[in-house]
């Protein structure tokens, strides 16, 4: 038998790379093999963030799928982008079935309404058995309310034994995110296969990925995972398997999904190709530095919700920020490149907040610098600074507005988005600050209050002026 999976594609249309088109041309070539069953194993990450999906909420991406036909697809936080009931509507229109192992969800006592805890996949009397699971990050990271993360090593045990009652002859694990008991899984049978997308540019200095042979991790995007199995069955099945990573643009493009896919972009096309200002200073949105330290791009962004708001400071998580590209002076900017760089329908918020308050958020903000995670503060109005040798907690340094100590007591006015208002990403300081009203019926969303400054300006040239400053370094 072999499996093919792929995971972590949401954009469609992308130039030069390989995409759905290719992936549906490689599905058809193996799966016109005569000698061999194939499996084809979607492993999800893909329903957000995109332009296209901030206005559809991933519904494209599922019909092109369904042109793909996948034995199943495996639920990632990415999936929740658009909560709990939108991700139901997702699976409703899906021709597959979505699983997800360890979600319960509070209203019904059960998992999301249309996601399966496990699924058994047969071909010629082969019985294949799909695991999904999540971490707990899936909550603070999207602010889901109504599900809990039950215990992924306890589940996977536990929906291992189901399956193996039921008759699976071989177990596979789709996840992703860097669990550390992976080959513990694999060498005790639990398991017979993991498979999960880590690229390069993701992973930590110190992060452990799995080693087992049977431990399949892709490491670049747009690609696929061609496992190929020869399974002996009996009451102890034994399992011969090796793996090669193919990109998807040594493929030809499949004409029905291509055209799927022009369509959808055509329409985008006319949306995003409408052009915003001009670069006037070369600037970068790379994950790490939107992560870890003050970035010029996301300053500019910061400094358009202060001006809008006409508040005193302004606070994003670098999570926010998508593109993960370098800009050149002379560059015209796009609809395009900015939906690419904002692609969350995230709105403007605005807070009271005292100068504890405001501590308190910075103070989460830089309390996971390590990992790279995106509730790393980015600000205006205001100079931290902070000692990232610190432990968690203790980080910062001082705050100070307007060259002078910001007062513990003292309220501010803080212009933020209603991800972090409501205390996503860990910033659960905020969702107990009193919001003020804007005299808007519908608050403006921040891509559109940062591209309407652009317009205003014509011009993007954005700096970096040691507002955020580690005094470790």
């Amino acid at each position: 038998m072999t499996i093919i999976y792929a995971s972590d594609m949401p954009v469609v249309g992308l130039k030069n790379v390989g995409g759905y088109p290719e992936l549906s041309s490689a599905l058809q070539l193996y799966r016109n093999r005569r000698d061999t069953s194939t499996f084809f194993l979607f492993g999800g990450n893909s329903l957000a963030p995109s332009p296209l999906s901030s206005l559809d909420r991933g519904t494209h991406i599922i019909d092109i799928l369904n042109s793909l036909e996948p034995d199943v697809m495996s639920v990632t936080k990415r999936e929740f982008s658009y909560f709990e009931d939108e991700l139901s509507l997702r699976s409703y229109e899906a021709a597959f079935p979505l699983i997800s192992s360890n979600v319960y969800d509070k209203r019904s006592k059960a998992n999301v309404d249309g996601l399966l805890d496990y699924v058994i996949v047969e071909q010629k009397g082969l019985k294949l058995g799909v695991i999904s699971v999540l971490d707990d990050s899936a909550i603070t990271d999207y602010l889901l309310k109504q599900i809990v993360i039950r215990d992924p090593q306890q589940i996977i045990t536990e929906t291992s034994r189901t399956l193996r009652e039921k008759g699976a002859d071989i177990i596979i694990l789709m996840y992703s995110y860097s669990f550390p008991f992976i080959d513990q899984l694999l060498n005790k049978r639990v398991i017979d296969i993991s498979v999960t997308t880590t690229p390069e540019s993701t992973i930590l200095p110190d992060e452990v990925l799995p080693q087992h042979p049977h431990a399949v991790v892709l490491n670049y995007l747009n690609h696929l995972a061609e496992i190929n199995l020869k399974v002996h069955i009996g009451k102890q099945p034994k399992l011969e398997m090796s793996w090669v990573d193919k990109s998807l643009s040594e493929f030809t493009k499949e004409p029905i999904v291509a055209g799927q896919v022009k369509g959808y972009t055509s329409r985008l096309n006319r949306l995003l190709d409408q052009p915003i200002a001009n670069v006037t200073r070369a600037f970068q949105t790379k994950r790490v530095s939107v992560r870890t330290e003050e970035n010029a791009f996301a300053n500019a962004v910061a400094d358009s919700l202060k001006s809008f708001a006409n508040a005193d400071m302004a606070l994003l998580n670098g999570g926010i920020i998508r593109g993960n590209r370098s800009y050149t002076k002379g560059q015209q900017l796009t609809r395009r490149e900015i939906a690419e760089e904002l692609p969350f329908r995230s709105k403007l918020a605005v807070l009271t907040v005292t100068g504890l308050q405001l501590r308190g958020a910075i103070e989460n903000g830089l309390s996971e610098i390590e990992t790279v995670r995106g509730r790393f503060p980015q600000i205006s109005g205001i100079e931290v600074k902070y000692d990232s040798s610190q432990k968690a907690g203790e980080r910062v340094v001082s705050i100070t507005l307007d060259g002078k100590a910001i007062v513990p007591t003292r309220a501010y006015k803080l212009a933020t988005t209603d991800y972090m208002a409501q205390g996503g990403d860990g910033y659960q300081v905020l969702s107990a600050c009193p919001q003020i009203t804007l005299g808007y019926m519908e608050p403006p969303m921040v891509v559109d209050v940062f591209m309407e400054s652009m317009r205003n300006n014509k011009e993007l040239g954005p700096k970096l002026d040691a507002r955020l400053v580690d005094i470790h370094e």
